[in-house]
């Protein structure tokens, strides 16, 4: 993200779109992670501090970000990997939607 700013940095007319860039594309790197944990959930333990802050971007980002977030993370504590897997991919899809355009 940063390496995106600096090479909007030096645009010299107004308006918000280049933050608007460096947004979309950290949305988009959030999603990337949620949804690989999803895929690998089912064969390994994906909860990391990197989850963890993707999660907490969600939160702060859609309407429905913070019951959401905690779907997906009750999902991958379940103890059945073929549930677990079913249930995050599930959340993930309804992450992936509620965030429309704002992801690409």
């Amino acid at each position: 993200m940063t390496e995106k700013k600096k090479q909007l940095g030096n645009v010299a007319f107004g308006g918000n779109w280049s933050e608007e860039l460096v947004d979309k594309d950290q949305l988009k790197r959030t999603l990337s992670i949620i949804e690989r944990a999803a895929r690998e959930c089912a064969s390994r333990d994906v909860r990391s501090r990197q989850l963890e802050k993707a999660l907490e971007e969600i939160s702060q980002t859609i309407e429905k970000g913070p019951q959401l977030t905690r779907r997906f993370m009750r999902a991958l504590a379940e103890p059945n990997p073929g549930l677990r897997h079913m249930e995050a991919n599930r959340v993930a899809r309804i992450i992936r939607r509620s965030v429309g355009g704002l992801g690409g």
